[in-house]
């Protein structure tokens, strides 16, 4: 490096790039309508580069001008700076069409699985050229990717995590949460059972930490239902192969087992006291970050309203 931060404070680089675009128009009054400026501010920053670098870089000719062999040289080196800047212009231009940046999302395992396919789908019809990420865990994991900027969306289901400090959050529409098993389990078990039964049913939970377990549990308490977690396994996936297995009954969203239900796979249970357990999808941010692309995202789900 040899220019020194006197040299670096005195040249401006905007108006290194106005002098670029003078030197490709020979004219004032066309640099200033490329950049958006005024004449006389276009002159201004060629006077003030000038007197900078102590040399005079132009001088008018005819309705033009022509830059001097000072002028011409600076404007040479200057080039790559302008096709830097004209680059910005075009991915900025970009992004607000939906032809590029990035849309980064977490999920948690129900939505990523049953939610996210349909509105990446969607999203990208309107949006062709961003390119789309998606991360999926239990809702715990899903916050933390967005606390720790992994993610600048995520999707997730817990009613009752606590968000941290510096985070944000709007509700989508969610599913319900359904009590199932297989046809083999009811016939041993049964289909309708009492709030005391609960407890002694061999069942088959999500992990800690998942949103579906969160709901699960706190419609069961708040209901005064009495229940034991046993049998747990990480993933709605592989809860619903453990319940079509006949290793328990449990509980999954509706959007996981419809087509077992409509299939005769899995049937539904009901437990005196037990309401239907409806829940809301939440989408955590850093508020006032986020992109282009993620706000295009959160216009698909409704909420347009948020920068």
């Amino acid at each position: 490096m040899i220019y020194t931060q006197d040299t670096a404070r005195r040249v401006d680089a905007n108006y290194l790039i106005t002098l670029t675009v003078v030197a490709e128009t020979e004219s004032i009054s066309e640099a200033a309508n490329q950049l958006g400026l005024s004449q006389p501010a276009v002159s201004q920053q060629l006077k003030q580069l000038s007197e900078a670098l102590g040399e005079r870089l132009h001088v008018r000719r005819g309705h033009g001008v022509q830059l001097t062999t000072a002028g011409m040289a600076l404007a040479e080196r200057s080039a790559l700076l302008l096709r830097s800047y004209r680059s910005v212009l075009d991915y900025l231009a970009s992004l607000s069409k939906g032809l590029g940046g990035i849309l980064s999302t977490a999920a948690s395992n129900t939505v990523a699985a049953f939610v996210m396919p349909a509105l990446m789908v969607k999203y990208r019809a309107e949006n062709p050229g961003v390119k789309l990420e998606l991360r999926s865990g239990n809702s715990e994991q899903v916050v933390e990717d967005v606390a720790s900027w992994h993610a600048e969306l995520g999707i997730f289901e817990s009613p009752r995590l606590a968000l941290p400090d510096g985070l944000a959050e709007v509700a989508i529409e969610g599913d319900e949460l359904l009590l199932v098993a297989s046809e083999d389990f009811v016939s041993v078990h049964g289909r309708t059972f009492l709030k005391g039964d609960l407890a002694d049913l061999p069942m088959v939970w999500r992990e800690k930490g998942s949103g579906v377990r969160n709901v699960a549990e706190m419609a069961l308490t708040n209901a005064e239902i009495p229940f034991e977690v046993g049998f747990e396994i990480a993933g709605g996936e592989g809860v619903k192969e453990a319940i079509l297995s006949s290793l328990g009954a449990g509980f999954l969203s509706s959007r996981a087992v419809r087509r077992e239900i409509l299939e005769g796979r899995l049937l539904l249970l009901e437990v005196e006291g037990l309401p239907t357990i409806s829940r809301g999808y939440r989408v955590a941010f850093h508020p006032g970050t986020l992109s282009i692309p993620a706000r295009n995202f959160l216009t698909l789900l409704g909420h347009g309203d948020i920068g």
